[in-house]
C-alpha cells in the first residue's frame, strides 16, 4: 500500500515538474499543479487512521481525509456518502446530528497508541460485566421458577370446585 502511494507520488512529481519547467503558459502550469493536488487527495483513503489532527470520515472500516460534511452527507471526490461517522474537533457527526466523540467507538482515536490498543476498549454496547448468563445459579433459578409455575397452573381450575355456591 505504501509502495503504491510512493510510486503514484513520484509519477505526479515527474509530470508536474515536466509541465512547470517546460514552456507552458501560467494557466497550464496551474492546471498541472491542480491535477497533482487532486491526485494526492484521491490517495487519502486508508484502512487505519493516518492523521490524528485533521477531520476525517469513517465508514465501513475506511478513513477518508479531504472531503467535507454537509447536512448528513460526506462529500468526497465527487461521491456522496451516508451512514458513516464524521469527526471534527472532538465531535462525531452522524446522520446530521452531533454527538460527543468517545475514544474506541465508531473508529475514533486521538493518537496512534489508542489505535494500537483498540482491543482494550469495549465496543460492544450489549455486553455487561455484572451478568453471567452461563452460571448455574441463574439457569437453576430460572428452571425452578418455571417448574413451580407449571405445578400450580391448575390452581384456578381446582378453586372453582372448592367454592360454595350461594343462592339468593
Amino acid at each position: 500500500m505504501i509502495y503504491k502511494k510512493i510510486k503514484r507520488l513520484s509519477m505526479i512529481g515527474l509530470l508536474s515538474s515536466a509541465f512547470i519547467f517546460s514552456a507552458c503558459t501560467p494557466e497550464e502550469q496551474a492546471l498541472a499543479t491542480g491535477m497533482a493536488v487532486g491526485a494526492v487527495a484521491v490517495a487519502s483513503v486508508y484502512s487505519y487512521p493516518y492523521y490524528y489532527n485533521q477531520p476525517y470520515y469513517y465508514n465501513n472500516g475506511r478513513y477518508y481525509y479531504g472531503g467535507y460534511y454537509s447536512s448528513g452527507y460526506y462529500h468526497y471526490n465527487g461521491h456522496r456518502y451516508r451512514n458513516g461517522h464524521y469527526y471534527s474537533n472532538g465531535n462525531r457527526y452522524h446522520n446530521g446530528r452531533r454527538y460527543n466523540a468517545t475514544v474506541g467507538n465508531y473508529g475514533y482515536y486521538t493518537n496512534k497508541n489508542q489505535y494500537q490498543n483498540r482491543k482494550n476498549y469495549n465496543n460492544n454496547k450489549n455486553y455487561n460485566n455484572n451478568r453471567n448468563y452461563s452460571s448455574n445459579t441463574y439457569n437453576k433459578n430460572r428452571y425452578n421458577n418455571n417448574r413451580n409455575y407449571n405445578n400450580n397452573r391448575n390452581y384456578n381450575n381446582n378453586r372453582s370446585y372448592n367454592r360454595q355456591r350461594t343462592y339468593r
